[in-house]
Formats: C-alpha cells, sequence, structure tokens
C-alpha cells in the first residue's frame, strides 16, 4: 500500500483489513511476465462495519480492525471441549453490535455428551432476538440451516480457540479444506489452528471470514455506563430504578435485580452484565 494510506488510516493498527473495498493501480508488465504482475493500493473506502478488539501493546490499549463490510458476526462455542461460555459468548455479541453487525450464535458439538441446558439456552437468546443454531460438523446437524443463514451474506466466523469453527466451514463446503486440531489434553483448551485471517467465496453465493480463535476477547471503546445499552431487558428495567446511576448491585429500588427475582430477567444475563460491568471497572 502506498504510505499514504498508512497516514489518512483511521485505525493506526489496521489500515488496511480482510473485506476492505480498496482501490488499487495495478503495474503493467509485457505479456510474459503478465500472470507475475501486482499492484499497489492507493485509497481504503470508508467501512460500513466491523470486526474490532481491543488489543494492549506497551501498557497502551488501542482498537485493533480484524475484518471490514461484514453482514452478520457467527459466534461458535462448543457445548464440551472447550467449555460453554456464555460470558464469551456475550462479549461477542456486544462487539457485533458495536461494529454493526447482526450476531448468530451456534452451538456446535452438540454430538458429545454435555452438561449444557439447551433448552434454557434457546429461551435465553430468543428472547433478546438473537438466532440460535445447534450443530455437529461429523454427523453434518444444523448445517444446512447455517449455510440458508450464510446464504448471500458476508459473515465473519469467531469464537473460543478449539470451538469448531474451521470443521463447521469445512462442513459447509468441503473444498475449504481448512486445518483442524485436536483440544489439548493437559489444558483441555483449544489450540490456534486458524493463525491468520482470511476471506473464502461461497459457492451458494456469499462470502466467509475465518479468524483465529480466542480465549478472551477485550472489548474496545467501551464504556462500563454503556454496557446495560447491550443488554436490552436489561436497559429497559434500569429506567425504573430509584437512582439514576445505579450499578444493579446493592442500590435500594434497583428495578433490574426486582426484575431477576421476578423471573422477567434472566439471571444469567444479569450475571454476564454484571461481570464485564465489573471487569471494565
Amino acid at each position: 500500500m502506498r504510505g499514504s494510506v498508512k497516514e489518512k488510516a483511521e485505525y493506526e493498527l489496521s489500515p488496511v483489513v480482510v473485506g476492505d473495498d480498496v482501490k488499487v493501480i495495478v503495474e503493467e508488465l509485457p505479456p510474459s511476465e503478465s500472470e507475475l504482475r501486482s499492484g499497489v493500493i492507493t485509497e481504503v473506502l470508508p467501512r460500513r462495519t466491523h470486526f474490532a478488539k481491543k488489543k494492549t501493546t506497551l501498557k497502551k490499549e488501542r482498537e485493533q480492525i480484524i475484518a471490514a463490510n461484514i453482514d452478520q458476526m457467527i459466534i461458535v462455542a462448543s457445548v464440551k471441549d472447550p467449555p460453554f461460555r456464555m460470558r464469551l459468548i456475550d462479549r461477542f455479541v456486544i462487539t457485533a453490535h458495536q461494529g454493526g453487525m447482526t450476531p448468530v450464535v451456534v452451538i456446535n458439538k452438540i454430538d458429545l455428551k454435555h452438561t449444557v441446558d439447551i433448552e434454557r439456552a434457546k429461551e435465553i437468546y430468543r428472547s433478546v432476538d438473537i438466532q440460535l443454531i445447534f450443530t455437529s460438523a461429523p454427523s453434518l446437524h444444523g448445517i444446512e440451516e447455517l449455510r440458508a443463514v450464510l446464504h448471500d451474506k458476508e459473515s465473519v466466523f469467531v469464537g473460543q480457540s478449539g470451538a469448531g469453527k474451521s470443521s463447521l466451514l469445512n462442513a459447509i463446503q468441503p473444498g475449504l479444506k481448512l486445518r483442524t486440531g485436536k483440544i489439548s489434553d493437559k489444558s483441555g483448551k483449544g489450540k490456534h489452528t486458524t493463525t491468520v485471517v482470511e476471506l473464502f467465496p461461497l459457492e451458494f453465493g456469499g462470502f466467509v471470514v475465518d479468524t483465529p480463535g480466542l480465549r478472551a476477547l477485550g472489548l474496545a471503546q467501551l464504556d462500563k455506563w454503556s454496557v446495560d445499552q447491550f443488554y436490552s431487558e436489561i436497559f429497559e428495567a434500569s429506567h425504573g430504578c430509584r437512582f439514576s446511576d445505579c450499578r444493579h448491585k446493592n442500590e435500594p429500588d434497583c428495578a433490574v435485580k426486582k426484575a431477576v427475582k421476578e423471573g422477567s430477567i434472566f439471571p444469567e444475563r444479569y450475571n454476564s452484565y454484571m461481570k464485564i460491568f465489573d471487569d471494565i471497572d
């Protein structure tokens, strides 16, 4: 890319990323060398959406863009190996909304013996209008439903290391032949089998971006007092709290805690919200 592209970049760590629309100048070469021609990126067009995460370097926190111009974020979790982590899912959901993307939650490896309450998960995510798909790459369970969601869309696959993103993409389109790995026997955690961010065209229409797995996700540009805006049911209930700056912890006449007690807010969602609020604090 030209130096001017870096100079004008809004994000220092991400002047050009996967999914960017760019203008290029292609070098003119003799016919004998036409297959070797290359180009120079001269301009990055405005991004309509983005997937970003917080990156800490030299004690400084900055926002790093991973992919741009994506319609939806496919958040892949597993029922086991690695274990199901609703709080990590919720972090990705927040990141999707921050970047202007639609979140879709995929719970994978349902062919394994597990203790995840499937029906409970359905109730929780459907209550906040988040689409939920259950899958298994070996048995192809849920693959057709996932294909339908991906059709003619630009999607980014994200999730915990070892959750099975690459296996699902291979099941969706076998010709991709993405490398897959096993869970570490010692740690029980996933290994990073995907090491770079890549975009692939889908035979049935659309594109997918495969990303390296994460064991944690730092939320970029998020103020703790804005967290409840990403929990619609908590945000709505908070209007009934006695104090405008209620943290929904130990304050008297807290409408959010009352809603949790009465069952109109799921305790899992409340606990997830409080954990993220405290982490930012």
